[in-house]
């Protein structure tokens, strides 16, 4: 029979940051992936020219409206062969995608110290 002594070493501080700061990322990342999963669904509602007036395509805009109002105006909307493209929407997504990796590189930086 066999044993192994493990040593534990008791958490520092700055492991301490990082496991926290760990954490928020995780939140982050989750809270940011909600959000383009809801402005993926109007994306595709829209492209798909859902009903407006429908309890499910007003919970959506409900939802999204505060994250698209920024990007609303932009640029114009356009058709590709009948189908609505709301390109402002491809853009809130984009920019949301830019400020997540820039919220995750920031934090990042500061759990390394």
């Amino acid at each position: 029979m066999r044993t192994t002594v493990v040593e534990t070493v008791p958490f520092s501080r700055s492991t301490n940051r990082i496991l926290i700061i760990d954490r928020i990322i995780r939140i982050v990342d989750y809270l940011f992936g909600l959000l383009y999963s809801l402005l993926l669904v109007r994306l595709l509602l829209e492209f798909l020219n859902a009903r407006r007036g429908t309890g499910f395509f007003d919970t959506i805009r409900g939802l999204t409206d505060p994250f698209y109002a920024p990007f609303k105006y932009i640029v114009a909307s356009s058709s590709i062969d009948g189908a609505p493209v709301v390109w402002p929407l491809v853009i809130a997504i984009l920019g949301y995608v830019l400020l997540h990796v820039g919220i995750h590189k920031l934090l990042r930086l500061i759990a390394r110290g």
